[in-house]
């Protein structure tokens, strides 16, 4: 499940599909305090909507996010549903609800989006569900009371509806739901409060703020679902409603709102929910009031009031902006390039003899449909589908260290669904693996590395048996691709969404470095040398280059727009950029660092894989619903394959290579 509300945020660590697999306990690896957090940025997203609108709700569901209702700029209510691409910020308009309303709360509920009462003039006790799937909407149920102004979180399988205004005084009950249209009572604040900012955190609501009779308080209470008490834990600032509120990184933020004068407010709060302590944060750029907050992989505020109704989406995140020192004695703190070349057992046409008897077959994975399609790349034909259900978001097809089996990806349903490559089915499902965004191996092969995006965390696992080694939680927002060092020391990852890359020690599996290189860094790759690695970075539209022993950037090779994935051609002389905005891709020569052939493809091109005899290249078209076969000679597209929607992380199977160090097939 995944929820939105126009003043709440879902928690960082909350599923983000309605698929979701059963948890990993972290057991006593749990800090007992909430690690120390850098500061608090919110900064556009760099697109806005179509429209304005304020007091609309705004839910994730696996790669998308759900926008519905509100006021637009003649304050007039509206029951508009639209979905947004978080990294485009592409809108796609759905339908409508059944009914115009704003000042409600939403969730995703068995892949439908359910809306909670809300006003329609007055408050409603209305549950509407719109189905993404036929874009139809209906009323399916109803509140104890007609209600707005209330706010939303979610814990497990849990909605939470706190608060609200019943048209005559502000309500201090919270609601559980788990069906979306039968709901108990389970708790009370103290008072009762309009237009809270709530989240969740380590399975508790916290409550900041919000409307009583009296006005605006700075309350900050933390409510127990498993023993329904409310407590009173912190003291904001200063009296605050209609404020957002999310969790990044362990900490909870509360940020804009209005004051007892209704006047929108730039100010911004942190609280440590495991002390209770409250600092103030930097001010944000400019005031905002009722804003919808979508938190997954991202947080996101979207549209609010500022004298008037705003089109903006801002992007919350942590910035890490200089380097963690490294001890002296530190072995990663050396430099790891040896003057060899890391990629010699992929610079040959042959393969291993445990995979040479393999039939070769490209395996793309659709994240809407939950599908993988198997394609024969000698005819260039869909020649099975496999079926890992609707909005189960597989994400990449992982080759295994020793290349015996392919690991898809399986974000949204926590699992790893294992393809035999010798026959191209699937055999069994690997479960409890937490929102496995990526996976890969560490070069010795004794580690699995979990890429929880959705959590900011990497968690180390046993490879054998997925039992949990350590999870890893990041100084960042949005990790996401990585690469080791030659030696196999280290990793460099790079965080998506706040411009950060991380250093990683293999042994101690602790963060040793990180560095801002700014934009947004998405894939990375070593260089042939093993001196420095390249990371595309798609906010700045070109590949950035990073020195992993001083960790600073020590040059910038401009590509296109929305550099996004890479893969090092058959010679290992050149790496190919996919420039996913730009609908191009881009050929480096590893030698001078200049780009020396920029090819035409069209669509959004993504992930890319070599094939073995490096006569073509691979591309899934993350914005359609194609892959492309494209020709290394010259750059001309060779076939365009219909697969179905959202193509993301395909792998050519199998390759040339010792080992398979995981992603979509990255192999030394």
């Amino acid at each position: 499940m995944a929820l939105g509300v126009a003043c709440t945020g879902a928690a960082s660590g909350m599923s983000g599909s309605p698929t979701a697999g059963p948890s990993t306990s972290h057991g006593s690896t749990a800090p007992t305090t909430a690690p120390e957090a850098d500061a608090l940025a919110v900064r556009s997203a760099g697109y806005g909507l179509i429209a304005p609108i304020q007091r609309s709700v705004a839910v994730w569901d696996g790669g998308v996010i759900y926008i519905a209702g509100g006021l637009d700029a003649a304050n007039t209510t509206v029951g508009g549903v639209f979905s947004m691409n978080p990294t485009s910020g592409h809108l796609t308009s759905l339908g409508s609800l059944a009914r115009p309303v704003h000042d409600a709360a939403a969730a995703m509920i068995s892949g439908k989006l359910f809306v909670f009462a809300g006003g329609e003039g007055a408050g409603s006790d209305a549950v509407q569900a719109f189905d993404p799937a036929t874009g139809t909407g209906s009323v399916v149920g109803h509140l104890p009371v007609a209600l707005s102004d209330l706010a939303a979180a979610q814990i497990d399988n849990v909605t939470y509806l706190v608060g609200g205004y019943d048209g005559t005084r502000p309500r201090p009950e919270i609601y559980a739901t788990t069906d979306g249209t039968t709901f108990s009572t389970v708790g009370h604040l103290p008072v009762g409060l309009r237009y809270p900012a709530v989240t969740q955190v380590g399975g508790r609501l916290v409550i900041a703020g919000g409307l009583a009779s009296s006005g605006p308080v700075n309350d900050v209470y933390t409510f127990d679902p498993s023993s329904g008490t409310t407590t009173l834990t912190a003291h904001l600032p200063a009296p605050v409603a209609h404020a957002a509120a999310f969790t990044l990184g362990g900490r909870i933020y509360v940020v804009g709102g209005r004051d007892a004068a209704d006047t929108a407010l730039a100010r911004a709060s942190e609280i440590d929910p495991t002390t209770g302590h409250v600092e103030a944060e930097p001010p944000l750029g400019q005031p905002v009031a009722d804003a919808a907050v979508a938190a997954g992989r991202r947080t996101l505020l979207i549209g609010g009031w500022n004298t008037s109704t705003s089109s903006k989406v801002l992007l919350a995140s942590l910035r890490a902006e200089t380097a963690t020192p490294v001890s002296q004695g530190n072995p990663v703190s050396a430099s790891h390039g040896g003057g060899g070349n890391v990629y010699a057992a992929i610079d040959s046409k042959r393969l291993r003899p445990s995979v040479v008897n393999d039939p070769t077959f490209v395996y793309v994975p659709n994240g809407v449909p939950g599908t993988v399609e198997v394609i024969d790349p000698k005819t260039f034909r869909i020649v099975r589908r496999i079926d890992l259900g609707y909005r189960s978001f597989p994400e990449h097809v992982t080759p295994s260290w020793n290349m015996r089996w392919l690991y898809v990806d399986v974000d949204g349903a926590n699992e790893l669904a294992v393809i035999d490559p010798r026959t191209g089915k699937l055999t069994r499902i690997i479960h409890g693996v937490e929102h496995p965004y990526n996976l890969y191996f560490t070069p010795d092969g004794s580690k699995a590395i979990d890429v929880a995006e959705y959590y900011d965390r990497l968690d180390f696992m046993d490879p054998h048996t997925w039992k949990l080694i350590k999870p890893l939680t990041m100084p960042c927002n949005g990790p996401d691709h990585l690469d080791f060092s030659a030696d196999g020391s280290y990793l460099l990852i790079g965080c998506e969404f706040d411009g950060t890359v991380v250093k990683v020690a293999l042994k101690t599996m602790t963060v040793v470095g990180t560095i801002h290189v700014g934009g947004l860094p998405v894939d990375v790759k070593l260089s042939p040398n093993g001196n420095v690695f390249f990371v595309a970075n798609q906010g700045l539209g070109g590949v950035s280059v990073v020195d992993p022993v001083t960790m600073k950037v020590r040059g910038f090779i401009p590509t296109g727009n929305g550099a996004h994935g890479m893969a090092v051609s058959r010679d290992t002389t050149k790496l190919y950029v996919t420039n996913r905005l730009a609908g191009t891709i881009s050929v480096i020569d590893f030698s001078t660092r200049k780009v020396v052939n920029t090819w035409n493809v069209g669509g959004s091109p993504d992930m890319v894989q070599v094939s073995p005899n490096g006569s073509q290249i691979w591309v899934s078209n993350r914005y359609g619903t194609t892959v492309e076969a494209i020709s290394t000679a010259d750059g001309h597209v060779i076939r365009r394959i219909e697969v179905g929607g959202d193509p993301h992380g395909l792998a050519y199977f199998p390759q040339p290579g010792r080992f398979s160090l995981g992603h979509n097939g990255v192999y030394r």
